[in-house]
């Protein structure tokens, strides 16, 4: 009898070592950035017509291993998300392109379905914080007010900083023209996002 509690307990220490070699490891992952243009924010949105981050040449790449330094083969694309607490995002919005590769490689190329405005974002794997970015998003959704919805509190703060030197913020200027003000290229952005949500 202690011959085979042993043996049991010998295969579930191996068990754990073996899943533990699978598990991301935040100090063998990482990330790459890299901008095409000096461009280092997107315009976002709840129904997904927000800019793509390849559109605006921003390339994001993600590098997952375990441990030992070895790459993690197959990572669903829905384990790695992009996040930041201030955004709004719909639901499977902010993943991954694909799943990981035979480098356990991902990148993200598409936009995030989702609102809000930040100075940067955190990538997670598996639900491990794998690296944060310098990229930054912009959009017509300012949540919490109305969270991942384009409507009426939106837009009333819109108006407040639409033409207004002391109220510019770059998250309603849309088109980036840059301050002092945000303008009439701004209100037509935000009129083409009215009504967006979830989809």
């Amino acid at each position: 009898m202690l011959k085979k509690a042993l043996v049991v307990a010998l295969f579930a220490m191996c068990a754990v070592g073996t899943a533990a070699a699978d598990i991301v490891c935040p100090d063998s992952s990482y990330c790459t950035v890299a901008f095409a243009t000096t461009k280092d924010r997107v315009t976002i949105a709840p129904n997904g017509a927000g800019e793509t981050f390849a559109a605006t040449g921003i390339t994001i790449r993600v590098f997952l291993k375990n441990c030992q330094g070895a790459p993690l083969v197959g990572v669903p694309l829905q384990e790695i998300v992009i996040f930041n607490s201030g955004l709004c995002v719909c639901p499977g919005g902010n993943v991954a392109d694909a799943a990981t590769d035979a480098n356990g490689s991902t990148t993200f190329s598409g936009t995030i379905r989702g609102g809000g405005c930040v100075e940067n974002l955190s990538i997670f794997a598996d639900g491990v914080n794998v690296c944060t970015i310098p990229v930054k998003t912009n959009s017509a959704d300012r949540p919490p007010a109305s969270p991942c919805a384009v409507d009426a509190g939106d837009l009333a703060a819109f108006a407040v900083a639409l033409g207004s030197i002391p109220n510019y913020t770059i998250c309603f200027d849309l088109n980036e023209s840059g301050p002092p003000t945000v303008d009439a290229g701004d209100l037509a952005g935000f009129a083409s996002f009215l009504g967006a949500g979830c989809q």
